[in-house]
């Protein structure tokens, strides 16, 4: 077994856990850094292309903030929107000290002309933050997945114990004062690009140690994607700009209005295309290598459940620091709830990309001066879970296909109603005991078995919230409540393994920034206006 002691320790190598790594070790700690894949070449960033809400302080800054706040259901937070619109420009100005080339400029502009965003090369982009964090000294730990946090005697955490899986998956063992959960969200294996490291590893991870959960109704972003010829294909396939792509049926007709209508189309067994000639060219060559593009110079396109990768739920946020609702756990992207900026909807205009950066930073100082504070531990613990049994009695791919069979369809997520959330939680719920006790095995059986558990911890999650909210926002859309409620400003917390729970909380009344913004439709389709992956 390894055996490491530092004193922040990060999990997750994307951006939000490199900006995490780095903030932790320029205020002066010792960092950890462990990733389930490769820092740097793994996940939706690397996968193509990604954008940052990016813009400089003055009347654009609050016209955004204004739009932003309305666009989101009403559920955001301007003073957080406009801290995380400075973190990021700040971190712009830095990636250019850095030494990173933006490919051109800023796409999307306001009525002045002014820059709303910069956009970005994934690959690029997180090859640069994997040399700025060998640079700040942090200890980079690829191909080492985390299974279990450590605590000790008050339950605070202390480090995580995994797997290596490029040397036998043997055991290793990391204490630490303070851990930042960077894992990302959830896709339930649903085949979008670099989604296939996104698990709900550390939604699980942190739930287990009593972490609280926020948002997760806001859990059924979808995309279009191109119908591949093989499935190994898709955690390659180039992000696509189709949001902006002229689409069609296969009688040839247009489709036009919200992309909702393209998801009806598909859901009724339709066959929906995108024009050629509106795909930026770098995708237009790779799709015509795959052989995906008709005579018609259309391609054939699927949708495709993001989650709360692309959706807003995530860990609650209990402080500006983005210290969880647990001593010692940090969490930074989209492993935490970005409701205080997107509201009820997905990020838009680079809102993703622009929470990684802030959230990272926050978390990793918070994480630094945390573990500064509290000084040496005593013994530590792991924190039991699910899906961790000596023994496997139950195949994991049984349990990742219960949970596709209620998430996946367009059905299931992108429209809900009662009677369909009361079914899937009467199935998942079943599930659970036999995830819980019955899955397990080592080595790579037992990684499988904890991403299986981690699926359907998730998936319950979505749908005691969904079943919650009784009404229309967002991307949330009940079709037996089609309409907003009247006091529908609440947020729903949730959590619990063995008994999910819910409680609704009312916010503030809304702040004075926004009190000229007139409560958003409930009808438009709202849940990717950003078509460029995070």
């Amino acid at each position: 077994m390894a055996e490491f002691e530092t004193d922040v320790l990060v999990l997750g190598g994307g951006p939000a856990g490199a900006w995490a790594a780095v903030s932790a070790a320029t205020a002066g700690a010792r960092v950890v850094l462990v990733d389930k894949s490769r820092c740097g070449a793994s996940g939706p960033t690397a996968c193509g292309t990604t954008s940052l809400w990016n813009i400089p302080p003055g009347p654009a800054r609050d016209d955004a903030v204004r739009r932003a706040y309305a666009h989101g259901g009403g559920i955001a937070e301007p003073e957080w929107m406009l801290r995380v619109l400075d973190e990021t420009h700040r971190r712009v100005e830095q990636l250019v000290q850095w030494g990173y080339r933006f490919p051109g400029e800023g796409t999307g502009h306001d009525a002045s002309g002014t820059s709303l965003r910069v956009v970005m090369d994934g690959g690029s982009y997180l090859r640069r933050m994997r040399r700025s964090l060998l640079d700040a000294g942090v200890r980079i730990l690829d191909f080492h997945p985390a299974l279990q946090l450590l605590v000790d005697r008050d339950g605070v955490v202390a480090g995580a114990v995994g797997v290596q899986q490029h040397n036998g998956f043997r055991s290793w063992t990391i204490r630490a004062g303070a851990v930042v959960v960077a894992t990302g969200g959830c896709a339930f294996l649903s085949g979008g690009a670099g989604t296939d490291v996104d698990t709900g590893d550390g939604l699980l991870l942190a739930a287990e140690v009593g972490a609280e959960l926020s948002g997760m109704e806001f859990s059924s972003a979808y995309a279009l994607a191109p119908v591949l010829p093989s499935p190994r294909d898709e955690a390659f396939a180039p992000g696509l700009a189709l949001h902006f792509a002229t689409l069609y049926d296969e009688s040839g007709a247009e489709i036009t209005g919200h992309r909702s209508t393209a998801f009806t189309a598909i859901a009724d067994g339709r066959r929906i295309y995108a024009a050629l000639d509106d795909v930026p060219y770098p995708v237009r060559r790779w799709l015509s290598r795959q052989g995906l593009v008709d005579r018609t110079r259309r391609v054939p396109l699927r949708a495709v459940l993001e989650g709360t990768v692309r959706g807003t739920g995530g860990l609650r946020i209990a402080g500006a620091d983005c210290a969880t609702t647990v001593a010692g756990l940090y969490g930074a992207g989209d492993v935490t709830t970005r409701e205080p900026i997107t509201g009820a909807v997905s990020g838009f205009g680079g809102q993703g990309g622009a929470w990684a950066i802030a959230s990272g930073v926050w978390a990793g100082k918070g994480a630094a001066r945390f573990a500064r504070g509290r000084g040496l531990t005593g013994p530590v613990r792991e924190v039991a879970g699910a899906g961790l049994n000596p023994v496997a009695r139950i195949d994991p791919r049984a349990v990742v296909g219960l949970v596709q069979e209620h998430t996946l369809p367009l059905r299931r997520s992108y429209w809900r109603s009662a009677g369909s959330l009361h079914d899937s939680i009467a199935e998942l719920d079943g599930m659970w005991p036999g995830a819980e006790f019955d899955l397990g095995g080592f080595g790579a059986d037992r990684l499988r078995a904890r991403q299986a558990a981690a699926l359907l911890a998730v998936a319950r999650w979505t749908k005691y919230s969904a079943l919650a909210r009784a009404e229309t926002r967002g991307m949330h859309r009940r079709t037996d409540h089609p309409g907003a409620a009247a006091d529908g400003r609440v947020r729903l917390t949730s959590g619990g393994l063995d008994t999910v729970w819910v409680r609704s909380d009312t916010l503030e009344p809304a702040p004075r920034l926004a009190a000229a913004v007139p409560e958003p439709a409930a009808g438009p389709d709202l849940t990717a206006a950003d078509p460029l992956p995070l």
